[in-house]
């Protein structure tokens, strides 16, 4: 999740430009709108982020729906009287909620630049999301060749800031988690899968100049044919 913050210091038309712009980098994130830091509790505790199990439950694959505040103007925080709901103020702006994403390599680039009339975006456009579905099994050797080669990938296939999958591994009852931060990563056994449930894996990748065809086309050919 990610807090968008001070929105009640531009319009409702660049809070929605921000938001979409944000989408592009991160298109499963959900952007929850903010002033002066209040946000539910609900929405920033007990979310399981790090869960590696609770992974199986989201869909990694879905984006998230819009908060309703983007549509219909951005007037979040001023009715006041939310008491223990809400949780911001005082406690550093910004800073603290934004996990999981906007931490990788390609924050902070463009430093250095002058204050001319026109200045190029510290922002790396080339930095998006996506994801690949797939239902079968997969061989357990060509998965592990394929992990091997992304953690080696060429500098003309992209840069892979982050990767989350489900896996159905082919003699393996249980669905099979990864997760995976530039070069550490980790993995772990969730839910066995159901009598009859249908054997889908899903993974995504958040990265820079990413070369999609190439990328689908590995995940794909490590399956059973």
């Amino acid at each position: 999740k990610i807090i968008l913050n001070k929105l009640d210091l531009i319009t409702t038309e660049e809070a929605i430009a921000v938001k979409d712009r944000i989408r592009e980098i991160n298109a499963f994130a959900k952007v929850i709108p903010a002033i002066k830091s209040r946000v539910r509790m609900s929405e920033i505790f007990d979310i399981r982020a790090h869960d590696m199990c609770n992974f199986v439950n989201v869909e990694l694959d879905k984006e998230p729906e819009a908060a309703p505040e983007f549509s219909q103007g951005h007037g979040v925080g001023h009715e006041g009287g939310h008491g223990e709901e809400e949780h911001g103020g005082g406690h550093g702006g910004d800073g603290g909620h934004g996990s999981g994403s906007g931490h990788g390599p390609a924050a902070g680039t463009g430093q250095g630049q002058g204050h001319g009339a026109k200045e190029d975006s510290r922002h790396d456009t080339r930095v998006n999301s996506f994801s690949i579905v797939k239902e079968g099994e997969i061989i357990p050797r060509k998965l592990s060749m394929w992990m091997q080669m992304l953690g080696q990938l060429p500098a003309e296939k992209g840069t892979i800031f982050r990767i989350k999958a489900i896996l159905a591994v082919k003699d393996h009852p249980f669905k099979h988690v990864f997760h995976a931060v530039m070069d550490v990563s980790d993995e772990d056994d969730a839910a066995p899968w159901e009598e009859g449930e249908k054997r889908v894996s899903k993974i995504v990748f958040i990265g820079k100049a990413m070369d999609h065809p190439f990328l689908r086309k590995g995940f794909e050919a490590i399956f059973e044919e």
